[in-house]
This record gives C-alpha cells, structure tokens and sequence, in this order.
C-alpha cells in the first residue's frame, strides 16, 4: 500500500511540482481554452438578433397550445 501511494506521489510531483516538465502557465491554458465561449461569448449582429427574434416569432419555438393538443 505504501508503494501505491509513494508511486502516486511521485507522478503527482512531476506533474504539478517545481521540477516537473510542464510549465505552470500550461496549466492555466487548458481551463481558460475550455471556458473561452462561456467568457467570451461570440459577438452578434444587429441583423442576426433581428433574425433570431422573427424566426422565433413566427415558428411559435414549436410550443403546443391546449387548444391545438384537442384537435
């Protein structure tokens, strides 16, 4: 069990520690590129609001009333 545990310790020292290969600033890269579009959403332009607000008020978002369930 020891073992285990001191082999754990070992490849988590390499990997996070002052000595490991990978530099600290690789580790901040790879959250902020997963969190990118969630931070920085992609711009829209007024034509595309436009767009998005007719479509959606004409298609009705596929809700069904209790009127057209009846029929």
């Amino acid at each position: 069990m020891d073992q285990i545990v001191d082999n754990a310790y070992a490849v988590t020292a390499q990997l996070f520690g002052p000595d490991s290969g990978i530099p600290w600033w690789a580790w901040v890269v790879v959250p902020v590129a997963m969190l990118w579009k969630v931070f920085f959403p992609e711009r829209r332009t007024t034509a595309d609001r436009d767009a998005a607000m007719v479509s959606a008020l004409t298609e009705g978002n596929g809700k069904k009333g209790k009127k057209q369930k009846k029929k």
